[in-house]
Parts: structure tokens; sequence; C-alpha cells
């Protein structure tokens, strides 16, 4: 995407909320666009539909004594321009998706369900490389060569990048132990699933949660799943098949492809953790250290995120004191 229309357009959606305009919208919205909001369950379609809303939103604006500033903001961690809006002190960020120089999404967030600290006033520098330009990783490596085997179906190409004793996690019902298992099942899994890009589409993302590439598997008519491997001396170790969203689709929250409830520093949550919980066998493994979900230290966890609440299961590794998953299971509104 070029780099000027990634910051023209959210200054355009900047100056329509400064001015309550809801005619600028007008030329920058795709004809299919979609608005996502966490406190709206339904995803609005259409550009007619959302310039109804936005024109009686604006109108509701002007009629209160509640008046919106927007302010556009370069966000470092997702390498794109933000609205953040201003509220009478509550903030909430319009992230925008642009596709053929149009706005083809905006997804309305809380700005505390990003990590600390995202925002920031620098600049994207012109000279820095996009991740595509970037030397790739030993997990891209692993990655496209895991890809080239199913598109294939040749696992001479995969044999070598696999552990003796890998493990393949199938997520919250079992687990492989194996190369040669391993292999077998993934051998069935092309039998049932029929040629790649037929039926199925496989390629290679980033998924920011774990930071770092997978393979993602989208079946036709199917929940999309990631296959998240952990490496150890240039071999897998641990791979996990597993749905992204983790939670159910009902419940709003992040996927797998933003940033993370991955707290780095664990002092701010215990005030959040309720009761211990029973380990979780099949489950996401500590990806830093590989420590087995079942030796994770479980905790039911709540989440606030403005005017919504989400509670669920935390994992948390005691030998990295990171947490590894959280899986919501109840949205709560307020």
């Amino acid at each position: 995407m070029d780099k000027e229309i990634g910051k023209k357009i959210p200054e355009i959606v900047c100056q329509a909320w400064n001015e309550l305009d809801a005619s600028l919208f007008e030329t920058i919205l795709c004809e299919d666009f979609e608005y996502i909001s966490v406190w709206i369950l339904e995803t609005m379609k259409g550009k007619d539909r959302y310039i109804d809303y936005i024109t009686g939103k604006y109108q509701s604006i002007r009629n209160s004594n509640n008046p919106v500033t927007a302010e556009v903001i370069y966000q470092d961690v997702i390498d794109k321009y933000v609205v953040v809006l201003n509220q009478g002190g509550n903030f909430a960020a319009l992230e925008p998706t642009i596709q053929d120089n149009l706005l083809k999404s905006l997804w309305m967030r809380p700005v505390g369900m990003t990590l600390p600290a995202v925002f920031t006033s620098k600049k994207p520098n012109p000279t820095k490389k996009t991740r595509e330009e970037k030397q790739e990783t030993e997990y891209g490596r692993f990655s496209r060569r895991f890809l080239e085997t199913l598109m294939s179906k040749d696992f001479s190409k995969i044999d070598a990048f696999l552990a003796d004793d890998v493990i393949q996690i199938l997520y919250d019902n079992k687990e492989i132990t194996g190369k040669e298992d391993v292999i077998s099942y993934w051998k069935d899994w092309l039998e049932r699933w029929n040629e790649p890009n037929d039926n199925t589409c496989y390629r290679v993302k980033y998924c920011k949660y774990y930071n770092r590439e997978v393979v993602s598997i989208e079946p036709r008519g199917k929940r999309v799943l990631y296959q998240i491997a952990r490496l150890e001396d240039g071999k897998a170790k641990q791979m996990i098949l597993c749905p992204n969203p983790l939670q159910n689709p009902m419940i709003r929250y992040w996927d797998l492809d933003h940033s993370p409830l991955l707290f780095k520093d664990l002092s701010v949550m215990p005030h959040r953790m309720g009761k211990d919980l029973e380990p979780r066998p099949f489950r996401v493994p500590c990806m830093r250290c590989g420590c087995k979900s079942e030796k994770l230290q479980w905790y039911e966890y709540k989440h606030d995120a403005g005017p919504l609440s989400y509670s669920g299961e935390l994992s948390v590794c005691g030998n990295c004191m990171e947490a590894v998953e959280f899986l919501p299971t109840i949205l709560i509104k307020y």
C-alpha cells in the first residue's frame, strides 16, 4: 500500500470527525465497506449503510454537550496511521484497512486493548524495510517449507526440519508424537481436505499474537486454522494446529493477527485474576520454552475494555513469567 494513501485516508476520516461531516466519506469508501466495532456485535456492511449511520451519529454529537475531537497518530506496532477519538476523556481508536486506494474497513476498538505505550507521534521511516523486504526469520523459512510440502505433497521437503520427537498438538483435542506419525497425520489431512487451493487455501501469514510466521489453513466454509511451530536448533519441536480466533466467533475479541494480551510485566495482572483452574491439556504451549499447556498455571481472568469486559481462561508460564493464552468465554456489556 502506498504510504501517502495510508496517511491521506486516515486524515480524511479525522477531518470528518472533527467537522462532523459525513459527506467526506463519499469519495473514500469501497462499495462493500465494513465497519466493525467491539461495541457492536454485528458487522455493518455497505457504504450507504455506514454513511446513513455516521450521519445520524454526527447529528447526535451536535445535539449533545459532549463533543468529540480526533487526531491522526502513527501506531508503530501495526505500522499504520490510525484515528484516535477523544470524547470527554474516553478514547477509542479507528484502525483503517485500505484496499485499492479506498477504505475497505474501519475497526473501532478501545485504545486500552492495545499494548502499553504503542502510540507514538513519530512518522514512518521511508528507509524502513517492509516485513517482506526484511531478512527472513527461521520461522519464515520453516513455514514456507511446510507450505511447499502441503502444496506438493512431497514430505521429503519438511523431513529434515522436524525433530525426531516432534509433537503435533491438535487444539483442545489430542497430540501426536514423533516425526513419522506427524507426517502421517498431514498426509491424511491432505486426503481429507482435497487439493490445496481447491477446497482449501494454504498460505504463510505473520501471527502478531506469537510474533512469528505461521501457515494459515483456510478450508472453504470452515474456520481458519493456524499451524504454529516452536523451533529448537532450526527444527520444529512442537507444532499446534488451532483455530483463529481461538474463541467462539460471537465473542468479539483479538484474533491471532492482532497484538496480543501477552503481558510482559505480570505485576499488572494479579488483581484481574480469579480462582485457579485445573490445567488444560492440548492447548497452546509456552512459545518461548515449550512448557506444555498442562504444566502451565491456569486462572480465571477478566479483561476490561471500556464499556466491555471479557472473562475467560488465562495460562501463564512460570518459567518465562509470560502469559501464553487468553481464551475469552464470556462477553459482558455494561
